[in-house]
């Protein structure tokens, strides 16, 4: 089980050479059962997070070999976090083929996303950011009632006005915007606990 509270650089460089199978089971077994809770977390199935786990550990074992650790540049952590994120968001945006709208998800995603200056290609950051969001979705959904994520997917992702939405779901239009302000709140949160999930950076050393 992972409970270490700084990364072992000595680990680190051992792992570096793959055919040393001892330090590779340690790298295992500090990691595993974090980034597994973390990807069940972003609702995956069982088979899901399998996935995230071995494809994690296969992207490691190919940069790993070329990663320099310095905690002032980058702290490992920072780094592989943003691999096992990458492939949570991989595994849900095949499952989601289509499900909203892109102008929905757009709508949603400045409602929730914290403003930040842009860096980069801004292609690939919107497309980073979409994935970001279809996480923060499915971890949403997993811990709402099902009737209120079956009314905000109606009123904020399929576009159903508010008394659309309450007419379809027997409720009030007031009560549509109490649960979409809710759930714009959770994943104004989710947002910002994925980005440094699962291994808080914080205390690194």
């Amino acid at each position: 089980m992972f409970n270490a509270q700084t990364t072992d650089p000595r680990l680190i460089e051992a792992v570096k050479d793959w055919r040393d199978d001892a330090n590779l089971r340690e790298f295992y077994e500090r990691y595993a059962v974090a980034i597994r809770r973390h990807a069940c977390g972003s609702g995956l199935s069982e088979t899901e997070v399998e996935d995230v786990l071995q494809e994690t550990m296969v992207k490691v074992a190919r940069y790993l070999p070329n990663f320099k650790y310095d905690r002032t540049v980058c702290k490992f952590r920072t780094w592989l976090n943003q691999i096992i994120n990458q492939r949570i968001f991989e595994a849900l945006h095949r499952r989601r083929r289509g499900s909203f709208s892109e102008a929905a998800l757009d709508e949603i995603r400045e409602l929730v996303h914290a403003p930040e200056a842009p860096t980069g290609d801004p292609v690939v950051q919107a497309e980073i950011q979409h994935r970001l969001l279809e996480a923060c979705l499915a971890r949403v959904r997993a811990r709402v009632k099902p009737r209120h994520w079956q009314v905000f997917e109606a009123h904020a992702l399929h576009g159903l006005t508010a008394e659309e939405t309450a007419r379809r779901h027997d409720t009030t239009a007031a009560n549509v915007w109490v649960i979409r302000h809710r759930l714009l709140k959770a994943l104004r949160a989710e947002w910002q606990e994925l980005l440094s999930k699962p291994f808080p950076a914080g205390g690194e050393t």
